[in-house]
């Protein structure tokens, strides 16, 4: 008995979904200039497949991002914002948040 429930330990253990990072990173988007523009940022960097939330800030001009690193990277995401009119560079990474 004590093999059986070690064996199902262990394929529990296996069969656990193995989950990716989460990354947080800034972005400077120096073309957010208009009440509107954190809009059209947020829309188009939220498109990539794998980003959990954008906030935008035109006072700031920079575009906070946290996306799954397994699924999208910084570079998409900054290229998303660079096709929708606003380039975007990466500013920080602060690792795993």
């Amino acid at each position: 008995m004590k093999l059986h429930t070690s064996v199902l330990a262990l394929i529990g253990f296996m069969a656990a979904p193995v989950f990716a990072a989460e990354q947080t990173v800034i972005f400077s988007v120096p073309g957010m200039t208009c009440a509107s523009c954190p809009f059209i940022v947020e829309s188009a960097m939220s498109g990539v497949n794998g980003v959990v939330t954008v906030t935008a800030d035109a006072e700031t001009r920079t575009a906070l991002v946290i996306f799954d690193d397994a699924i999208a990277s910084a570079e998409d995401i900054a290229f998303a914002s660079t096709s929708a009119g606003y380039e975007a560079e990466l500013m920080s990474d602060d690792g795993n948040s």
